[in-house]
């Protein structure tokens, strides 16, 4: 592929993962309204969100991506973000709460974030050049937060929590355009040699027990966890948190996209 190919491919999936990780990054301002609104505790928001991690860090999706190509894995992601917004725009219980934000959303997420995105990336850019490469487009997910969480609270402010939720499934949507850029045939008909290596390659579960066999691969995975609990710890409950200290909405959605902002220079500068 050639290098404006690549450009674009790198360009539009840096603009999915900001909205995508952007919208992701603003559910907590919207812990408040919802249980309000709902008549439920904090703890039935916040397990809707620790489901929606779960899902969105299981590591099936690349699989699908690899065996399916990350085009069409990434448009069935963003239709169901889409519906996911638009159903929590209605619902009326934690079990369609859990169903919307936790389930629906975390397959969403999975499909529109980093696992898909730099795998097809990589699928275009040449090797010396994909850290580069990552590092933009993790430091654009990073805006992503800075961007959307103003968004969202300005939505929150003017519309209420289930207009803004409705909202945002409409900038989501943009998703869906965006997706036919990338590759849409699977990693391993990319080429001739890459076929033939996938004929040789070994089954998936064999390179998993081979990885839990390598400490490296442990490290990683405690990376990983610590910057995970702390940043989705973060996201969803400092608003509720600055709120029940007499900060604004406004003012704690700043907070959050400042949060946004020193990541958009670690990401890039480690890239």
């Amino acid at each position: 592929m050639n290098r404006s190919k690549a450009l674009i491919v790198i360009a539009c999936g840096a603009f999915m993962v900001l909205l995508s990780m952007g919208i992701r990054q603003s559910f907590g301002i919207f812990l408040q309204p919802i249980t309000s609104d709902l008549a439920i505790g904090r703890e039935s928001f916040s397990l809707a969100v620790a489901i929606q991690n779960i899902i969105f860090g299981l590591p099936i999706i690349g699989i699908l991506a690899d065996r399916y190509g990350a085009r069409w894995i990434a448009l069935t992601s963003a239709l169901l973000y889409v519906v996911g917004l638009g159903l929590l725009g209605i619902v009326g219980s934690p079990t369609s709460l859990t169903l919307t934000l936790g389930v629906l959303i975390g397959v969403a997420l999975s499909g529109t974030t980093y696992v898909v995105i730099l795998g097809a990336v990589a699928q275009v850019v040449p090797a010396a050049k994909r850290s580069l490469a990552f590092g933009i487009i993790t430091a654009v997910g990073s805006f992503g937060m800075f961007a959307m969480v103003p968004v969202s609270q300005q939505l929150l402010t003017a519309f209420g929590w289930r207009g803004a939720v409705t909202g945002l499934a409409v900038i989501v949507s943009g998703i869906i355009l965006l997706v036919f850029a990338l590759p849409s045939r699977p990693k391993a008909t990319i080429t001739k040699a890459n076929a033939a290596l996938d004929e040789e390659a070994e089954p998936m579960l064999q390179v998993l027990q081979k990885a839990w066999r390598n400490s490296s691969y442990w490290l990683l995975i405690a990376g990983f966890f610590v910057c995970g609990f702390h940043v989705a710890f973060i996201a969803t409950h400092l608003p509720a948190f600055l709120s029940d200290s007499h900060v604004t909405g406004q003012a704690a959605a700043l907070a959050l996209s400042m949060i946004g902002l020193g990541n958009i220079v670690g990401s890039f500068s480690f890239g």
